[in-house]
């Protein structure tokens, strides 16, 4: 009888210590959902910037629902400062491998030429190798998005087929629906 009312009381307790953290992780979600969303908007309109220039902004955005694209899921139209004339497109791209999921901007102009890429999130275990190896240079132009060996190639990979993805959408013109 002594040993059932342990197993019960062990219970109970580890039951309570269960709950209470669960309403600790709930409320500290609820207090911080409003500030995580503005950060990720913050991000997005500084990839934009860092892709299109520093008089660049969204001028329109839609989620893409469309099983045709693996990573793509928003589009956005972007205009010069004060202007409603469409100067690119940029696309919000999402995926994961084993080592991470990443989210970026992937930047075409009008032309559908490839422009540039932004990373809004990078979760990668070798983040700052594929970092300063691959989306560095990437961004300066000084390395093709095609060639992937760069110490983190697995990363790597993930974004070229997501740019290759972004490049799709951006041939299909879906922005323009």
């Amino acid at each position: 009888m002594a040993n059932a009312k342990h197993y019960i009381f062990v219970s109970i307790t580890l039951g309570s210590i269960a709950a209470a953290s669960a309403l600790l992780i709930g409320g500290a979600n609820y207090l911080t959902r409003e500030k995580i969303t503005q950060n990720e908007i913050n991000s997005i309109n500084k990839g934009i910037v860092a892709i299109f220039g520093q008089s660049a902004g969204i001028i329109e955005q839609k989620e893409i629902a469309n099983d045709s694209y693996k990573y793509v899921t928003y589009y956005y139209a972007v205009s010069k400062e004060g202007s409603d004339e469409n100067i690119g497109v940029a696309y919000r791209t999402t995926g994961s491998n084993m080592y991470g999921k990443i989210s970026l901007l992937v930047g075409f102009n009008l032309s559908n030429e490839f422009v540039s890429i932004s990373v809004i999130s990078d979760e990668q275990t070798y983040a700052q190798t594929l970092t300063d190896n691959y989306i560095v240079p990437v961004q300066d132009g000084t390395r093709d998005y095609n060639d992937v060996s760069c110490g983190a190639t697995y990363g790597a990979k993930l974004i070229r087929d997501m740019i290759n993805d972004a490049s799709k959408a951006n041939e299909a013109q879906i922005w323009k629906d």
